[in-house]
């Protein structure tokens, strides 16, 4: 074999090893490998809106009366919250000035009633921010009616609802006036929930 056709084969081997080489480089990342696959994952990943569940912002049902206590700008003053029929107040004394001031307080009677939950008078006190921050609460019961009460004087209670089962925790009471057929109960609550009487239990 003459000295030219040596080098042509010598030539020929160096291109296909050059071509084999090249196709390991494509098959380890360039163009369509695993590289370019995971670049294309991290932008969609990326672009992926955020499925955490935000909280859902604070509002009164319809027909709650609200206090806004940090818009009031008045510190220590007396508030007073009543309901469109007369029967509720929940009254509290704004704190003083500084960073406790944000909380939002609503009162109203649930519509409907929560299921289980089984008592002559039902009032719902709803809160944003901590509702021991407000001094001096006490919320006050009026009522006139001509059922005879199983327990005299009435009292209100706090009625926890979980699962279906409701259970009546007793609240501070404050002063009670009950002389049949007109009733004023007060209690001290300490946090929001609703609040009911049982005249008959």
């Amino acid at each position: 074999m003459s000295n030219n056709s040596k080098r042509w084969v010598w030539s020929a081997s160096t291109i296909i090893a050059g071509m084999f080489a090249t196709a390991l480089v494509t098959g380890c990342g360039g163009g369509h490998g695993a590289g370019s696959t995971s670049a294309s994952s991290d932008v969609s990943a990326e672009q992926q809106p955020d499925s955490t569940p935000q909280p859902a912002a604070f509002s009164c049902p319809a027909g709650y009366k609200k206090f806004d206590v940090a818009n009031s700008l008045v510190p220590n003053a007396g508030v007073s919250v009543v309901t469109d029929d007369g029967i509720a107040t929940f009254t509290f004394t704004t704190p003083a000035t500084g960073s406790n001031t944000d909380v939002v307080v609503c009162l109203g009677k649930p519509d409907p009633i929560p299921a289980g939950v089984q008592a002559d008078y039902v009032y719902e006190l709803k809160a944003q921010g901590a509702l021991t921050r407000l001094l001096n609460r006490r919320l006050t019961l009026n009522f006139t009616t001509d059922v005879t009460p199983t327990q005299i004087p009435p009292a209100i209670e706090l009625a926890k609802v979980s699962d279906g089962a409701v259970t009546y925790l007793p609240v501070i009471e404050g002063p009670i006036y009950a002389v049949r057929p007109n009733y004023s109960l007060t209690a001290n609550p300490n946090e929001p929930g609703f609040y009911v009487v049982r005249l008959t239990k």
